[in-house]
């Protein structure tokens, strides 16, 4: 277990610099007390307040007793950074900003590695599209990629959960405060604020279900007496500026590092979780940098969530090994900094390529060492969806076999007042817990239609991404398509990869298409998994067309974030699936 506190002497300093347009931000600095300097630096920027002391679960402990130095900042206009919140807009040039002023200090080697998770994980992508003089190596954990396709947004659809819990509980409760804290709110003002905030964090699908979704802020402070001077929008900022730019464009572009990721020229020590929120956005920010960067990459993927790195998620146990302190992923923090910060080569980043992965089973599992992920030796395996017609009652087939031409379509009916409740999953932040829980109980609603493959003859390892394309035809304007991949054993079904496409942006989430009257094809990115299936069990695909309140339930409109509530309608949907009108399951196989 990590240490509570350094074991070597520390100073702590406060400084503020100023950001290339005059903000000033404020930074936090330890440093080795005893130990001469010049140090190397370690940097994380953060948008939830510089800690009062070096955390004491994780990078900053060790590498303080290892000599570094280790700077905290609060990013613009959080903590006792000045400025506006707007979130990511000023990262690049900002986190650039401060990695010269921490290599140019007279105690500073030069030499500066950036580190943390979520969102301080992004920055750090965002600030190494800058190549600042200095920057030496980043480490990205749990860090998203482009926001409008799998963080906060998927694929066209609001990740709810994450977004409002994220928005509220987090932003706008700070912000509260440091309207509280400059008299700008008054005691029974601010306190009335947080109560607010806790109403709506408290039933997030209540939340995810207010019409119209782009006026929430209004909604939650509705009955908050705030001065003239602040708008329910000032306590969150980001939330219209988001929510009026659905479709990926200009705006989204212009913190988006995927465009940008040839120019980062520093390693990565990438690290994500299965059932981790940002695990798709990691896996891009790997893959494309190992694709376009000349630095070397590394990737770690535990059995993790958002917020749990132990050996035990959702209901189920993976073994001691699979927990993020059996592993060490710390001491391979301080390994990674070491070769490429310090440049002091140590195993395993003296070895070439680091990636490796839990692949993780019912009750149990086991790191594996890959020379690339998915692993070389994967195969795409392709399943067809078969039914007669009542896959969302009596459950269909997941065959190998082709269908025949004269399958009837499967049918339901999408009421987005009543949506399919989320089961586990990539979460975060929110009142249903992420990872593998027992879906049996979703799969028997009547609007999820379910095609599960005959009990397997010998055990099938997933290993790399999983996709399902569907034919779909509904009578609404717009609608949601959510497909899970799930392992169907004695003790339950619990999921195994998911994702949704909203089918206006069936072609893309640059350009809107409204719904045909007739058959759709959709492809769903459920994004990736390593797991194992033993001889005998089943995999199970089910598709719906809502999963709340982990995405917004779709109001069957054609903008979905501007509909109000007498606007919400039904959606009658068909998933078909014979011969010309395949409907499929790709997933990786070793």
């Amino acid at each position: 277990m990590s240490p509570d506190e350094p074991t070597a002497a520390y100073r702590t300093d406060d400084y503020t610099h100023e950001a290339p347009d005059g903000t000033d931000l404020a930074v936090r600095i330890f440093r080795p007390a005893e130990a001469d300097a010049p140090f190397p630096t370690l940097l994380q920027r953060t948008p939830y307040g510089h800690p009062a002391t070096p955390d004491g679960h994780g990078v900053a402990v060790r590498a303080l007793d290892a000599g570094y130095a280790v700077a905290y900042e609060d990013t613009r206009g959080r903590g006792d950074s000045e400025g506006a919140f707007e979130p990511w807009m000023h990262e690049a040039a900002d986190g650039a900003a401060t990695v010269e002023w921490l290599a140019d200090q007279p105690w500073s080697t030069g030499q500066v590695g950036m580190y943390g998770g979520s969102s301080p994980g992004q920055v750090q992508v965002l600030a190494a599209c800058e190549r600042p003089d200095g920057l030496a190596a980043i480490a990205p954990m749990f860090a998203p990629s482009d926001l409008h396709r799998a963080d906060f947004f998927q694929d066209g659809a609001m990740n709810a959960q994450a977004t409002l819990t994220w928005s509220f509980d987090a932003i706008a409760a700070d912000t509260v405060d440091r309207l509280h804290a400059s008299g700008r709110l008054d005691d029974a003002t601010a306190d009335a604020a947080r109560e607010a905030i806790d109403e709506a964090t408290a039933d997030l699908l209540e939340t995810a279900t207010t019409r119209p979704l782009i006026d929430l802020p209004a909604r939650v402070f509705t009955d908050v007496s705030l001065p003239p001077d602040v708008a329910p929008t000032d306590l969150v900022p980001h939330w219209e500026s988001w929510l009026s730019h659905p479709t990926y464009d200009d705006f989204w572009r212009s913190f988006d590092p995927e465009p940008d990721y040839d120019r980062i020229d520093v390693p990565g020590l990438h690290v994500t979780g299965w059932y981790e929120l940002c695990q798709q956005g990691t896996l891009t920010n790997y893959r494309g940098l190992r694709d376009r960067s000349s630095a070397p990459q590394h990737l770690i993927v535990g059995p993790w969530t958002h917020g749990n790195t132990s050996s035990e998620v959702g209901e189920l146990a993976f073994g001691s090994e699979a927990s993020a302190d059996a592993y060490g992923l710390w001491e391979t923090h301080l390994a990674f900094f070491d070769t490429y910060v310090r440049d002091r080569p140590r195993p395993p980043f003296d070895e070439g390529r680091l990636v490796e992965t839990f692949r993780t089973e019912r009750n149990g599992g086991a790191w594996e060492r890959h020379t690339d992920w998915p692993p070389v030796d994967a195969e795409r395996e392709r399943w067809f969806l078969r039914s007669s017609g009542t896959a969302a009652t009596e459950g269909g087939r997941l065959a190998r076999e082709r269908p025949t031409k004269f399958e009837p379509a499967d049918r339901w009916t999408h009421d987005p007042t009543d949506p399919v409740p989320t089961r586990g999953g990539p979460l975060c932040c929110g009142d249903v817990d992420a990872g593998p829980y027992d879906r049996r109980a979703v799969d028997r609603r009547d609007d999820v239609c379910t095609y599960t493959t005959s009990p397997l003859a010998e055990r099938v390892t997933l290993a790399g991404p999983v996709r399902t394309d569907l034919v779909l035809a509904t009578d609404a304007p717009d609608t949601d398509v959510v497909a899970t991949l799930g392992h169907v054993s004695s003790e339950g079904v619990y999921p195994l990869a998911s994702g949704i496409r909203r089918a206006r942006y069936r072609r893309g989430r640059d350009r809107e298409m409204p719904s045909t009257d007739g058959p759709m094809r959709l492809a769903v990115n459920m994004w990736d998994t390593h797991y194992r299936v033993p001889a005998g069990d089943r995999l199970r695909l089910s598709v719906a067309s809502s999963d709340a309140p982990r995405f917004d339930p779709h109001p069957g409109t054609a903008r979905p974030w501007e509909a109000a509530a007498d606007e919400v309608r039904t959606a009658e949907q068909a998933l078909h699936h014979a011969f010309d009108r395949e409907s499929t399951l790709i997933v990786t196989r070793r």
